[in-house]
Formats: structure tokens, sequence, C-alpha cells
């Protein structure tokens, strides 16, 4: 799909929605709600996250001391690709950058992106402090600082040089650490402005046994903290429908956020779940959003989102019993997200991502029935 046509579809989209307006979805809840789950739960995503690009960090062997802060090197500022810190830790490279997510030849989308992957969007004003982790025993963070700043102290050990990025024409100002999650992470910040705290804390982070159906996982999402000033909520929203039911999709700080409205034989019913940001190429993110609508006269469906790459031209989903659907296409805030719902008692067996010639770039059957796994197309 073209980006004329990627246009031509968010006009239609627009035009419809004005048409027929969609019932009330608790986005903003849905959001908090999610950012409360990632503080209580996380899953290590065995054999289903692609490791090998997003390098998870192995826990220490038993008897052996984990440093209180893994070794931190500051990137060249005039680094062209955004880098701003990198280091090692548990045997493992990881670099952090500022880039821009948005698909090529949309407006530009900066974030702080961890090892390529995992985003975390971003906007340039100082006093925010995130936290990711990606598998147990290290966590990775960064602060954006105002400009007396020269450094960030971590754990009174540590002390991270701030690197000036520009990414999206704005300059960014941040420093970047890995932490070991065995104690609580704090920042100090010397030379601060009046009004700041003497000390940060990093926002936790946690990393639990592997998801299961009641315990979907979390590991690649960020929490952050914003400090001073006004944090950047949801950046745009997009809305997948068709007869009885919608997918709304929100992109912003609290990660990709969908929403699932169904509504049947007099009931409404809704469910959403926040999941990681990815980059255009890295590890997309399968949703699934299990439904049930109480009537006698309907059943229970699973609403699936995905955030597709701009190479993909058609998501196909084989069902249960061998038939096959193609995902609604939708843009927000310049990325591609498809869209569709499977009726009980089906069942969704498999995902095909097909370019613009119909030609399979990938498959899996590696499938949630609830929350999320990502797969790398």
């Amino acid at each position: 799909m073209t980006a004329t046509e990627d246009r031509e579809l968010r006009r239609t989209l627009h035009s419809t929605l004005g048409a027929v307006p969609p019932p009330p979805v608790p986005i903003e809840a849905i959001i908090r709600r999610g950012k409360g789950i990632r503080l209580r739960r996380a899953g290590a995503a065995v054999g289903i996250l692609a490791l090998a690009a997003i390098a998870v960090v192995a826990l220490a062997p038993p008897g052996s001391r984990q440093p209180a802060v893994p070794a931190t090197a500051p990137a060249a500022p005039a680094s062209p690709d955004g880098v701003f810190a990198q280091g090692r830790a548990g045997g493992h490279a990881w670099r952090l950058a500022v880039q821009d997510i948005a698909d090529p030849g949309y407006p530009c989308q900066p974030a702080v992106v961890l090892n390529g992957t995992d985003a975390d969007p971003v906007y340039p004003a100082p006093g925010n402090i995130a936290s990711v982790a990606l598998g147990p025993g290290v966590g990775f963070g960064f602060v954006q600082l105002p400009a007396t700043a020269s450094r960030a102290v971590v754990n009174g050990q540590a002390s991270v040089p701030a690197v000036t990025v520009t990414a999206c024409g704005l300059p960014y100002r941040v420093a970047g650490f890995a932490y070991s999650l065995a104690r609580t992470a704090r920042v100090t910040v010397p030379n601060a402005p009046a009004g700041w705290p003497s000390v940060l804390p990093v926002p936790p982070v946690s990393i639990e046994p592997p998801s299961s159906a009641s315990t979907p996982e979390n590991a690649g999402l960020w929490i952050n903290s914003y400090l001073t000033g006004t944090a950047p909520g949801v950046l745009d929203a997009g809305l997948v429908f068709g007869p009885d039911w919608s997918i709304q999709i929100q992109f912003g700080t609290g990660g990709d956020c969908y929403a699932l409205s169904a509504q049947g034989s007099g009931s409404n019913a809704q469910m959403g779940y926040c999941g990681p940001v990815s980059t255009p190429d890295g590890p997309e993110t399968i949703m699934a959003l299990p439904l049930g609508i109480p009537s006698n006269h309907s059943t229970g469906v699973t609403g699936y989102a995905v955030q597709v790459s701009p190479a993909t031209s058609q998501l196909k989903a084989t069902l249960s019993n061998g038939s096959t659907e193609l995902a609604a296409f939708c843009m927000v805030d310049g990325r591609r997200y498809a869209a569709f719902v499977v009726r009980d008692p089906l069942r969704l067996s498999r995902l095909t991502w097909l370019d613009a010639r119909g030609r399979v770039i990938a498959s899996t059957t590696a499938l949630p029935r609830f929350g999320y796994v990502q797969f790398q197309p």
C-alpha cells in the first residue's frame, strides 16, 4: 500500500466515522489501568518475543555479585542515529537512542528507543524520567534534563553524562543508564533548577514468571514519571469498525492502547489493554482482547490489533475452521495498524503478512488469547 493510498484510506475512515458516531470507549481509563497492571505484573516473553532482536538480559548466576549499576558509556553527542547511551549488561550490548518511529513519508514522531525496538514517545521539555525491563535482572532508564544539568547520578555511584540529541528537528537533553532490578534505583541531578526534587525515584518495573492467560506479558512497556510541566498524553487516535464492533487505537506515552467495543442484542460491552510501542521495522505487537457478550442471541468475540510494518500490504487471518479474512487498516500518527474480530466458537489459528505483490513476508501460529505477544516478521 502506497503513502497516497494510506492517506486516502485515512480520509475515507474519517469521513465514515463522521457519519457513524462510535460508541464511547473509556480509553483514558484503559491507559491508566494498563499502567497500574504494568506496575503489578510483568511477563518475560519466553519463546515468543524476537529475543535476538531485543537482547533480553539474563539473571546473574547464583552466588555471583551483581553490580548495582551495569557499565554505561555515553554516546557521542553528534551520533547520527540519535544514540545517547550504550553499554553491556548481563553479557549483552544495549543502547538508547532518540529516533523517529513514524512510517516513512509521514510526519516525524520522536521516541526514546531501546535496542532499536521498544520505544517511548517523548517531547523535548525536561522533567521526565522513565524505565523499562525486557527480562529479569536489569532495567533501563533515561531522564530528560534541563540545560543547566551536565549529568545524572544513579544510586550515588554511576555518573551518567547528559547528551544533547536532535530528533525531528528538536533538541533532547537526556542521560541514559542501565541498573540492577535487585534494588530500588534513584537518580540525583547536580545543578538541577529550583523546584526539582533532590532525588528522582526511577519508576518501578518488575519481571515475574512467564505470562499466562491471567497475567499477560508486559515486558518492553515503558513507565514514565513527569516531574515538571505537562505530560504528553495520547498523541492521536483511530478507529477500525465492523457492523457491530469497533476497535479504537491510541498511540502515546502509555503505549499502543486498544479498546474493543461490541454491541449486540441490547448489550454494550467493552475492554481494553495497552502494549509496547515498536519501531516501523521492529517486532510487531499482536494484541488480543477477548470480550464476552451476555445475551441469549449473541456470542463472545475476540478483537485483534497489530501495528504493522510499512512493508506489509495485507494481514491475513486464518481461523480454526480454515476460513480466512483480511484485517482492516488505519493510520494513527503516521503508523499503520490492522484490526479485526473473531467470533466464538472460532479461534484465530494463524496470521500471515503479505507484501504489495501478495507474497508471504512472514507467518505465525504463536498467537495470544489475551494480552499480547511480539513477533518479528
